[in-house]
């Protein structure tokens, strides 16, 4: 019995997390996708954990009507449909990654981020969001103002962290070249 309430409290807190991230208050499953390097940016799909937790609250909550009910019976069979497509979905990632966006969209603060940042830009915010004290990450979850205008600093920062071997280098408003500050 204690098993069954700490798998259905567990299940209802990450649903209720997996809300949060779809309506735009929570950001650090989306910034904690962007960290990751590799040849191709792997996004957070809210849609797959969305799809796992509610199968796993329906056949929760088939085990909780206990087996006298037809209820019973239809909401764990939910469940199970629900958990083999989220199992399949986090498989064969390529495929859901093409049909996601036009079930499930971002919240704009993502879509704002994408359109004005590069992929380093973005990757520098999500591990400088690792940084922030989390009363400071509670604001910002909240408000999409206050992290876009985080997420400018942070960019200003990066812009002036890049190096270009084949631009000349800027220093306190004199431009010269690579090869005169080595002599």
């Amino acid at each position: 019995m204690m098993a069954l309430i700490i798998a259905t409290v567990v299940s209802v807190f990450f649903l209720f997390r997996t809300i949060l991230v779809i309506v735009g208050y929570y950001k650090v499953p989306v910034l904690n996708a962007l960290e990751t390097y590799g040849p191709v940016e792997k996004l957070y799909l809210p849609l797959l954990p969305l799809t796992a937790w509610s199968g796993a609250l329906a056949f929760l909550s088939g085990l909780w009507l206990g087996r006298h009910t037809m209820a019973a019976y239809v909401l764990g069979s939910l469940g199970i449909l629900l958990l083999l497509a989220a199992g399949f979905g986090y498989n064969s990632y390529e495929t859901v990654s093409r049909y996601h966006f036009r079930l499930m969209p971002y919240p704009r603060w993502y879509y704002n981020l994408l359109d004005r940042t590069t992929r380093y830009e973005r990757r520098r915010i999500a591990y400088m969001w690792l940084c922030l004290p989390w009363r400071l990450r509670l604001t910002l979850n909240s408000s999409d103002r206050l992290f876009d205008i985080w997420a400018d600093y942070v960019i200003l920062g990066t812009v002036r962290e890049e190096e270009d071997e084949y631009k000349p280098e800027r220093d306190g408003g004199y431009t010269f070249t690579r090869d005169w500050a080595d002599a």
